[in-house]
């Protein structure tokens, strides 16, 4: 017989055996039914036999393999929802810190701007230069907290069912998401940016 998670989804399977019932008798039993059909078709079906067998005999809990396994893991299944909804709303907030921080360095460096599109620097120049101090930003702490994830994933373990805690997708992912955000919280600043009138600029604290 193959391994089976008795204990729950996340939980090895340990040694076990199987003995006779009357010997070693336990005040609730498991009945297991395999059907090709809807098994809550089958519940009236069921309950009949039972009651043939043993009328005193209640049957109580009815549910289906999936119902069972999806409670084992609910709770993990809850810590990953919260997890991944306060990650979400940390990753709104870094996009708006961005989209703010890029903003106010382009108004600082809006006299330098207008001398480098004065000198001939393309609009591109200038959008390669906005949104590339904003990815700098974004990589620096991105390699903090990759450093910071690998050194946390021994924890994240007992969360994840299925999942290594060293998941490569998911270090390739993450990076790649926030290079995203990135690009799109600063590129309208970048924007703004390339659409100042060089003069206009020229004359910005001058």
């Amino acid at each position: 017989m193959a391994d089976i998670h008795h204990q729950g989804l996340d939980v090895d399977p340990k040694p076990e055996y199987y003995g006779p019932h009357s010997q070693r008798a336990y005040r609730g039993m498991i009945l297991a039914v395999r059907s090709t059909q809807d098994p809550r078709a089958l519940i009236p079906t069921l309950r009949k036999e039972i009651a043939a067998i043993d009328p005193d005999q209640p049957l109580a809990n009815v549910r289906t393999l999936e119902t069972v396994a999806s409670e084992s893991i609910a709770p993990r299944r809850m810590s990953v929802v919260l997890l991944g909804t306060f990650a979400g709303i940390a990753l709104l907030l870094a996009a708006v810190g961005i989209y703010g921080v890029i903003s106010y360095l382009v108004v600082q460096r809006t006299h330098e701007i207008g001398v480098r599109m004065a000198l001939g620097a393309q609009r591109q120049d200038v959008l390669r230069m906005v949104v590339g101090h904003a990815l700098k930003l974004v990589g620096l702490g991105a390699g903090i907290g990759l450093v910071l994830a690998f050194l946390s994933t021994r924890a994240l373990a007992a969360l994840l069912y299925s999942v290594s805690a060293f998941d490569l997708s998911t270090f390739l992912f993450v990076p790649i998401t926030l290079a995203a955000v990135a690009v799109l919280a600063s590129y309208i600043p970048a924007l703004r940016a390339t659409r100042a009138d060089p003069m206009i600029a020229l004359s910005h604290n001058a």
